[in-house]
């Protein structure tokens, strides 16, 4: 009996020493989400991608043979594999979900529609990105991941999803879409992510949590920067060309306007010169490159000057088309140029070009404006009327008209206020007309852009309400054919009489359009007369 006993205790001493293995929080994380795959998605578990540590769903496989953009031939790569590439950027249309399911975040407004977080203030496109081979990415690793490297494939998956699977390595490429299922260690690491300016979901991702990421590549160029001054000479090119006079006019580039924006100017001394309209050459000028004016610019005539030269991405529409307000971009536009027509008309400079007196430098402009993408949404305006317009903004017209602000501009005082563009070509238009300005992100805003954002304003009041002694004395009142008088005082005393209030809080929010880098403008100005 005593041997038994001591072997009893020996094994109990082995046992007592043996500790559960110590995990971190991200291994504990990335064992939670592999149980969780196993036991929702068992058909993804051989897609697991060692590097980084993700699975991975094939929604399209992508078209290695699509044609590069016949307008960026030497800079849009076509189908070409991302991976292949030593720089390129990609533009993404994602959404980012909850293992529930909650969406998060969103770029695809058929999505935001159905999460109610729809905004028509919100530019529904794709975002770009930097992913070349030097690691620098702006939306989450696992997307950079998933784009610089071949994504394997269990045979048999491959072989249950041969209607979408060419074989057992993926390289994203433009048309590819996935959906990666991923720790937050390359996803949006202990910060989670709480989305805004109208790409937010219903939910935030909460921290140190895996989440899920849709995916779509929509384009992939060489440089960003190359894509935009194409688009903007070809919308320049159709414009001049469908008028009977040059109407666009480039900057010329002096040596104080060179060291303002940085930029490099147009040195080829054989162009023909914008400012003359005829093939005279200008070996002693130089012009800034990707920004043009026209203070000749009339709305409610030239609006067809203005076609959009091209959809940014193929299956990307007219931003106004999905609001069921408007049947396209002409109808859209005629219904801006007669607000805009009815507003300034008693304000227009009638004499004679000529004689209209050009903003200086040094001179205050009072200017009212509409900015524009090149797809024709309005990303910002301090016109009350075309921001009802464009932002299905309600009320009354006194409502919307209140709170709207002219700007006072001058290139000495200002200039640091607002864009280099503004500096450049405001000084070349005229008091009491209309211009215009189109120009490249240099003189803009840049390869950072402008975050979106959402703003939110709060009010509060106090109000008086009538107690339950409403309600009982109208009853008193209208189901007794005796009615006793002295009901309406007891009531009244019972509940306090008509001394209560409540408060209320009413928040209001408002979303800052988001502009993207490299992003080309369009703005139409009108400077208020002088006198």
């Amino acid at each position: 009996m005593k041997i038994i006993i001591t072997l009893l205790l020996s094994l109990f001493a082995l046992t007592s020493c043996v500790t559960e293995p110590e995990y971190s929080g991200d291994e504990l994380e990335a064992r939670s989400l592999k149980a969780w795959m196993k036991k929702n998605h068992p058909e993804l578990v051989g897609n697991y991608q060692e590097n980084g540590g993700y699975y991975v769903e094939v929604l399209k496989w992508g078209d290695s043979t699509a044609a590069a953009d016949a307008a960026d031939a030497e800079n849009d790569l076509g189908g070409q594999a991302i991976m292949d590439q030593d720089t390129c950027w990609v533009y993404y249309n994602f959404t980012g979900y909850n293992l529930d399911g909650s969406v998060f975040s969103t770029r695809d407004e058929i999505i935001a529609r159905m999460q109610a977080t729809y905004s028509d203030r919100t530019h529904y496109v794709p975002y770009g990105n930097y992913c070349g081979k030097e690691e620098y990415y702006a939306i989450v690793e696992g997307s950079y991941l998933a784009s610089r490297n071949k994504i394997t494939l269990s045979e048999e998956y491959v072989a249950n999803n041969a209607d979408i699977c060419q074989g057992t390595e993926l390289m994203l490429r433009k048309g590819s879409k996935v959906r990666l299922y991923m720790t937050s260690t390359i996803g949006y690491t202990s910060n989670g992510s709480s989305a805004e300016g109208g790409y937010e979901g219903q939910y935030s991702l909460d921290a140190n949590v895996p989440m899920i990421l849709d995916m779509e590549v929509m384009r992939v160029v060489k440089n960003p920067a190359d894509v935009e001054l194409d688009m903007v000479e070809q919308l320049i090119k159709q414009s001049n060309e469908s008028s009977e006079q040059t109407q666009w006019h480039q900057i010329e580039n002096t040596e104080d306007s060179d060291s303002d924006t940085g930029e490099e100017e147009n040195t080829d001394t054989s162009a023909t010169n914008p400012e003359d309209g005829d093939s005279t050459t200008t070996e002693e000028k130089k012009y800034h490159e990707g920004i043009y004016y026209n203070n000749t610019f009339k709305p409610e005539e030239e609006y067809a000057h203005l076609k959009y030269a091209r959809p940014d991405f193929a299956g990307i529409g007219n931003p106004y088309i999905d609001t069921q307000r408007y049947a396209d971009m002409a109808a859209f536009d005629k219904k801006l140029w007669e607000i805009l027509d009815k507003k300034f008309e008693k304000m227009i400079n009638k004499t004679s070009e000529a004689d209209a007196k050009e903003v200086t430098e040094d001179n205050a402009a009072i200017i009212w404006y509409v900015g524009r993408f090149l797809d024709g949404f309005i990303f910002d305006t301090n016109i009350a009327e075309v921001r009802k317009l464009a932002f299905n903004e309600d009320g009354s017209e006194d409502e919307y008209s209140s709170g709207e602000t002219s700007i006072s501009y001058s290139v000495s005082s200002n200039k640091d206020e607002y864009i280099n563009a503004w500096a450049l070509a405001i000084p070349k238009l005229r008091y009491g007309r209309w211009g215009a300005i189109i120009t490249t992100s240099g003189y803009a805003y840049g390869t950072s852009g402008v975050s979106g954002g959402t703003s939110s304003t709060s009010s509060s009041s106090t109000a008086a309400y009538n107690s339950l002694a409403n309600l009982y004395n109208y009853y008193s009142m209208m189901g007794s054919a005796y009615y006793n008088p002295y009901s309406y005082y007891n009531y009244y005393n019972y509940y306090g009489g008509y001394t209560n209030y409540y408060n209320y809080e009413e928040t209001t929010s408002t979303i800052e359009t988001e502009i993207p880098p490299y992003a080309p403008l369009v703005f139409y100005i009108f400077i208020e007369p002088t006198e």
